[in-house]
């Protein structure tokens, strides 16, 4: 099928549709065979103008030379100055190439897909024409790439918004990796959008994968494939890349695409999955990121516990549900989030209201029962009977004593779960700003009882801020410590909660909804 999506490329380019300024040298060092870039960047653009001189001024100023890098700027037939801001950076910078649609084609899998066609490089990178790189991220990416010959690498996307600075799929960039199967890297396949990775243009040619059109969905199935055809990849923690989700930036995909419509695309992409007919173990761990991450998900959502009418969304999964009738397995056994195997086995008993119950319970009431029961870590739900009333935490964790002696914080916690033996350390983590992070190590009593120590000093060196405590695990996994001060449940019209006053007194608030 991506054979199809290269093949609409090839079209335009050669019809009279197109126009391309700074390629015709591209032509000429093929013809006479001298040396590739290294780097192909290519930008999918639409009514950018707003943005796109950031985004080409982080390719312009990267740390790498510009004689390596070859940057390829697709206009979609913008109708606002988005063509002419990047030929004015063409004009002094003979290693841009821009090329011109006549007509809107309302995705940026073509755009990107010509770019594919005319790059000329050994790796290939994307860019969104809202987004910037880091100015060392193209070099870094390059140089692991050299150093282990492997064929894909990604590093760090930081989300952006106007108050805060936050890490997207912090799994995939939480250590260093080097040659690696992609499926030996837990959760890798849930972050698939196109942003801080770079890979082998070679086995994206060899195999003519391309992008699909469609606004959504479309770089999943490209790096499904891509990922599938590729043998090693590396990681890095460092900063690659910039998403950008100021509130000024509202024209973005991400924030444009309704929800319904994203999943109902993602029903195109278990199918092409399907299709590829991968080792089931590989199937699995694909289709998972698509049922349990992206349907199971829109569940917990706000646009699904606002809406009034909720049939639109039972209806979008029982259209997923029914493309698992012909697997061979119970994909609801892959699920990691009990509460998400709940929650299913009541849809399927053809429990829709206790479905429904059971996420707006889980998002709304604080005064969550916790039981610990031979050792593990439950939620006990109050309008659920066996076997449903119960339901796993992975992981919990709950405040102790706390206490400051000769300048240093001391906080004792309890700790229950799956995954005790990889506990590895406290992350003291800003809320708007992951580069104001503070990493503590634990000391432990007993096997559920540890305790961490903070220096106030190492705490004054700290930008001011609003921190959260978390403990991490299995390298990046995080779950809050609980400390219960408060208790809080919604009983008919009353918003009910005991909590504790400034002077830590036990107070009650009650108030109507």
């Amino acid at each position: 099928m991506t054979s199809i999506n290269r093949a609409h490329a090839r079209e335009l380019l050669n019809s009279n549709k197109i126009s391309i300024v700074n390629y015709s040298n591209k032509l000429l060092s093929k013809f006479f065979k001298k040396q590739e870039k290294l780097i192909t960047v290519i930008t999918a653009a639409y009514n950018a103008e707003k943005s796109l001189e950031k985004t080409i001024l982080s390719v312009v100023n990267q740390s790498l030379d510009s004689k390596h890098i070859e940057y390829i700027i697709v206009d979609d037939c913008s109708t606002d100055k988005t063509r002419n801001i990047a030929l004015s950076y063409a004009e002094k910078h003979k290693n841009i190439t821009v090329v011109t649609l006549s007509t809107n084609t309302g995705s940026p899998g073509t755009p990107r897909n010509i770019g594919l066609e005319l790059s000329n490089s050994k790796y290939v990178t994307f860019l969104d024409s809202d987004d910037w790189f880091d100015t060392n991220g193209l070099e870094n990416l390059l140089n692991i790439l050299e150093e282990t010959n492997d064929d894909y690498v990604v590093g760090k996307t930081i989300k952006v918004k106007d108050k805060s600075l936050s890490i997207i799929g912090e799994y995939a960039s939480v250590m260093e990796r080097r040659s690696i199967s992609p499926f030996d890297i837990p959760h890798f396949f849930y972050h698939m959008g196109p942003t801080a990775r770079m890979m082998k243009l070679s086995i994206i040619n060899q195999n003519d994968i391309g992008f699909p059109d469609g606004k959504f969905g479309e770089d999943k199935q490209f790096f499904f494939d891509f990922l599938t055809e590729c043998n090693n990849v590396s990681t890095t923690t460092k900063p690659i890349y910039y998403v950008n989700r100021m509130e000024e930036n509202n024209q973005s995909l991400t924030k444009t695409t309704e929800i319904l419509d994203k999943r109902k695309a993602d029903l195109n992409v278990i199918e092409f999955l399907k299709q590829k007919k991968l080792p089931l173990e590989y199937e699995k761990i694909a289709l998972n990121r698509i049922y349990e991450y992206d349907f199971m998900r829109i569940f917990e959502s706000t646009e699904f516990l606002k809406a009034k009418d909720k049939t639109p969304f039972i209806n979008i999964l029982k259209e997923m549900y029914e493309t698992t009738f012909n697997l061979e397995y119970n994909f609801i056994d892959n699920f990691e989030n009990p509460l998400f195997k709940t929650a299913f086995k009541l849809y399927t008993d053809n429990r829709i209201g206790e479905f429904i119950q059971l996420f707006e319970w889980n998002k709304r009431d604080t005064n969550k029962k916790y039981l610990i029961k031979d050792g593990l870590p439950y939620y006990e739900v109050p309008f659920l009977e066996e076997p449903f009333n119960l339901i796993r935490i992975p992981m919990f964790s709950r405040a102790l004593d706390s206490y400051i002696v000769n300048n240093k914080y001391h906080q004792t916690f309890e700790i229950y779960g799956d995954n005790l033996k990889n506990v590895q350390s406290i992350l003291i983590r800003d809320r708007s700003n992951v580069e104001n992070d503070l990493i503590v190590s634990i000391e432990w009593i007993d096997n559920n009882i540890g305790k961490f120590i903070v220096p106030l000093e190492d705490l004054k060196k700290m930008d001011n801020s609003l921190f959260t405590v978390f403990i991490r695990y299995n390298d990046y996994q995080i779950i809050n410590i609980k400390r219960i001060l408060h208790n809080q449940v919604t009983y008919q019209n009353k918003t009910i909660k005991f909590y504790s006053t400034i002077a830590n007194n036990l107070g009650l608030s009650i108030k109507t909804k």
